[in-house]
């Protein structure tokens, strides 16, 4: 089991950060309502329609 101990709460966020960019706009997502399209691609795909 893998732990990270981290010595300050901004290491931590700037981890969970940095995860969280990779998870939503690089990861490409593999369940049927996404069909393999990243996050962000389905929420710019929503803003665009509106204008």
């Amino acid at each position: 089991m893998r732990e990270t101990f981290y010595e300050t709460v901004e290491a931590l966020q700037a981890n969970l950060d940095t995860w969280l960019i990779h998870y939503n706009t690089e990861r490409p997502h593999l369940g049927y309502r996404n069909m393999g399209r990243r996050p962000i691609e389905i929420v710019m795909s929503f803003v665009s329609q509106e204008g």
